[in-house]
Parts: C-alpha cells; sequence; structure tokens
C-alpha cells in the first residue's frame, strides 16, 4: 500500500452510523457465535456447523446489505429498476464467485476435496460474506473503487476504511483459525472448518471494533484541525 489513507472530514451523519452500525454487527454476531456454544441447540457451530453458519451468513448479509442501501440512498434509489434489479443480480452472482474462489483457496491449502465439500463451501460463504459483500455493498461492481481502496490505500474515512480494515482482518482470522486444527487435543470444535470460521468472525469483529476506533480517532482530530 503506497499511499496515504485518504483523511476527508465525513459528514457527522456518516460518522455516527458507521459507529452503531459496527457496533450493532459486532453484538449481533458476539450472541450467534458465543451464546449457544456447547449448547447442542441449531444455533451450536461446533454441533451444527452448517445450520449455524447459514443464520450467522444471512445475518452478516442482511446487516450490509442495509448498510449499504443506507449509504447509497440517495443515488441508488434514482436509477431505474431494471439497473437496480442488474446490480443487484451482479452483486450477488460476484458474491458467489467469491465464494466459489475461497472454497477452491481452501482445497489449495489443504482442506478435503472430496469429503466435506458441504463444509468448506460454507466456510468460503462465510469468507466472502465477511471479506468481499461489505464491498460489494459499499464500493458497488465498480473495479476502480476496489483498487483505490485496496491496492492504493486510498479508503475515504468511514464506511470505505471499515470495509477495508474489516475485509483484511478477517481473512487474517480464518488462515489464524487454521492453527488448532491439526494440534493432538481430540476436541469436537478441531473438526474442519470449525476454528477456521471462528477465526474469520472473531477477524471480522475485531476488525469492525479496530476501523470503529480508527474512526472516532481520526474523526476527532481532524475534526479539531478543521476549527482550529
Amino acid at each position: 500500500m503506497s499511499a496515504p489513507m485518504n483523511t476527508r472530514l465525513p459528514s457527522k451523519d456518516i460518522y455516527h452510523f458507521t459507529i452503531r452500525a459496527n457496533v450493532y454487527q459486532i453484538v449481533l454476531l458476539a450472541v450467534l457465535l458465543f451464546l449457544p456454544w456447547n449448547t447442542k441447540t441449531l444455533l451450536d457451530i461446533v454441533y451444527y456447523t452448517l445450520r449455524s453458519s447459514e443464520i450467522i451468513i444471512a445475518a452478516i448479509l442482511s446487516s450490509n446489505l442495509l448498510i449499504g442501501m443506507y449509504f447509497s440512498r440517495n443515488t441508488f434509489i434514482k436509477k431505474s429498476l431494471s439497473y437496480r434489479i442488474r446490480a443487484i443480480f451482479k452483486g450477488f452472482g460476484y458474491y458467489m464467485l467469491a465464494t466459489c474462489f475461497f472454497h477452491s483457496i481452501a482445497v489449495l491449502y489443504g482442506a478435503p476435496f472430496f469429503e466435506s465439500v458441504s463444509q468448506t463451501f460454507h466456510f468460503g460463504a462465510l469468507l466472502a460474506s465477511t471479506a468481499v459483500f461489505p464491498g460489494l455493498c459499499i464500493l458497488g461492481l465498480n473495479l476502480s473503487n476496489w483498487v483505490r481502496v485496496f491496492s492504493q490505500n486510498g479508503a475515504d474515512l468511514g464506511p470505505e476504511s471499515v470495509v477495508q480494515i474489516s475485509a483484511v482482518s478477517s481473512i487474517i482470522g480464518a488462515w489464524l483459525g487454521a492453527f488448532p486444527i491439526p494440534l493432538d487435543w481430540d476436541r469436537d470444535w478441531q473438526e474442519w472448518p470449525i476454528t477456521c470460521m471462528v477465526g474469520n468472525l472473531l477477524g471480522y469483529m475485531t476488525g469492525l471494533l479496530i476501523a470503529a476506533v480508527h474512526l472516532c480517532i481520526r474523526y476527532n482530530k481532524l475534526k479539531k484541525h478543521k476549527v482550529t
């Protein structure tokens, strides 16, 4: 990343909504992940990995879709109905491509090729939900926006910086989650891909928290500098 992050001061509404949205997602995912832990209910990711991951994925997708609709309410709604329908289908098409991509990467890194196919696909869908889908909702389908945010470090302070930080941290979390799998502890939660899913979610939540703190510090610093 060669250029500094954009230091343009976001509006007060964007600032407050972004902070609230991050906190909401962190609380929601923490409840869905940890409250049912080891309860052997349908939401328990250890014993019902596929069902619980589907619920978590749905929560992440719906949350980010609502967040994206809020930030694009003054532009997207003005487009024609056919344009909006095409954009939605394209967005979910790219999301499915990202799911297949992460599925393939997981297999290349050692995930079972013939066994646990459904589990690996759900892991790919979860990782795509945290690393790609928020970007689709905020950055859209314009490739130049993605290059600016992720390659040139030119993310605007606000939702774009949240997308940048949370996407990177969720991928790192998923990677770190693979480390406990080969350990000789003989625990139920060591089965593929539970630890990678948990690591992905913890990384995503950590990224949201870091992004919120970063936004708060930078916003107040820029606001103070603007006043003086």
